[in-house]
């Protein structure tokens, strides 16, 4: 799935520079050793990171936020199901790991080269794919006032985790999590609410309240999830503005964000994906479904290979 540089443009009008809002170096080489994913060469391919080479590129692998197809490309990681091994180190190895290794220090070992990128496991890793696409369909669920798959995900009536196939080696998600924890509360106030419709009907329609129900436990979910993965992207300004100022500028200070680390620059995008009230619909490649911004009327699907993987369905 991708938004071309139109929608970006969009998305970040009034932004900064995308470089330094979430900034990422990649390792030389990382392995799977036992499960866990880490950097085998931790020095990043960008080399030094201020060299007097004027053909060093020192941010080389560290743009994390402005690649637009960050957060999807994650999400596509589960489109035929549990992602092996191979897929995964392939993506850790173009993007770099999802978190720092030591908090504060930013992501470089100072004054080394050396990345700051903390190893997971492979199953902690898929957790967090299955989770991306999770949210994904259920904003598109919400969205399209789906709400049979609505109630399926909340209430648990719907034994698949995902539509395409079940994850046996992913632990559960937190979405799966959230949503287990405050099932029966769920449950209960929702039928308590079917009670009292029942008893003292009110001026709108019953099912009309109990789908706005179902859509606000799903909001409330969704926006649990993502406010906690962006719990340590703080607001900031372009600190380079004023330099490239001239002296007929209106001076308006250019704002910003500082994402600590590739997840928080991932869910940034979905964030800001989410807020725009922007037209998106779903990818027509059955084994893909990813919601992406809808920029002409025929676009049915999300890039050109889920366009040819399509044929294989008809």
């Amino acid at each position: 799935m991708r938004i071309d540089k139109k929608d970006v443009a969009r998305l970040l009008e009034g932004l900064s520079d995308t470089r330094w809002i979430g900034p990422w170096p990649v390792a030389k080489s990382y392995k799977i050793l036992d499960g866990v994913i880490y950097a085998d060469d931790p020095q990043s391919v960008g080399g030094v990171i201020y060299g007097d080479d004027p053909q060093e590129d020192p941010l080389r692998g560290r743009d994390a936020f402005g690649d637009s197809d960050l957060f999807f490309s994650f999400a596509r990681l589960g489109a035929r199901g549990e992602p092996s091994e191979s897929s995964l180190l392939r993506w850790v190895s173009e993007h770099g790991l999802l978190r720092q290794e030591n908090d504060g220090q930013g992501p470089w070992k100072w004054p080394s080269t050396e990345v700051n990128q903390a190893p997971t496991t492979v199953a902690n890793f898929r957790a967090e794919v299955l989770c991306a696409r999770q949210l994904l369909a259920l904003y598109m669920d919400i969205k399209e006032e789906n709400f049979e798959a609505l109630q399926c995900k909340i209430y648990g009536t719907h034994e698949k985790r995902h539509l395409s196939s079940y994850w046996p080696h992913t632990p559960d998600t937190d979405l799966e999590k959230y949503l287990a924890k405050h099932r029966d509360v769920h449950i209960s106030l929702r039928e308590s609410l079917v009670k009292l419709l029942v008893t003292a009907p009110a001026y709108e329609p019953e099912p009309d309240k109990i789908e706005r129900w179902d859509v606000s436990v799903a909001l409330a979910a969704l926006q649990d999830i993502v406010k906690d993965r962006l719990s340590d992207v703080r607001l900031d300004f372009d600190h380079d503005w004023a330099g490239s100022q001239t002296l007929a500028s209106d001076y308006r200070i250019p704002r910003s964000f500082d994402c600590p680390d590739l997840l928080s620059a991932m869910y940034l995008q979905f964030y800001l994906l989410i807020t725009d009230f922007e037209p998106v619909r779903r990818c027509q490649n059955p084994a893909c479904g990813l919601p992406f911004p809808a920029t002409r009327k025929n676009k049915r699907f999300c890039n050109a290979t889920c366009r040819s993987n399509a044929r294989n369905y008809r």
